[in-house]
C-alpha cells in the first residue's frame, strides 16, 4: 500500500467515524453531503462542513472529538479558524 492510498484509508475512517459520533444532531441532508465528500476522498471538505456545522449550529462536541477535529485539521494542513 502507498503513502496515499494509507492516508486515503486513515482519512475515511476517522472523518467517518467523527461524522457518525455527531450525526444525531444534524439534519438528513447533512449527513448525506458529508457521506458524499467522503466517498469522492473531499476530505478537507468534508471536514470544513463538519465543523461550520457544529460552529453554525451551536452543536456541544466532547473535549475528544475538538481534538480529532483539530487533528484532522493539521494532518491536512487546513485552518479552521
Amino acid at each position: 500500500m502507498n503513502a496515499r492510498d494509507e492516508f486515503r484509508r486513515e482519512m475515511n475512517a476517522a472523518l467517518t467515524s467523527l461524522a457518525s459520533s455527531i450525526a444525531s444532531k444534524i439534519d438528513r441532508n447533512n449527513r448525506d453531503l458529508l457521506a458524499e465528500f467522503i466517498d469522492n476522498f473531499e476530505f478537507g471538505v468534508a471536514l470544513e462542513w463538519l465543523h461550520g456545522l457544529t460552529v453554525s449550529k451551536r452543536i456541544q462536541l466532547s473535549s475528544e472529538q475538538e481534538e480529532e477535529i483539530r487533528r484532522l485539521a493539521q494532518r491536512m494542513g487546513l485552518d479552521l479558524s
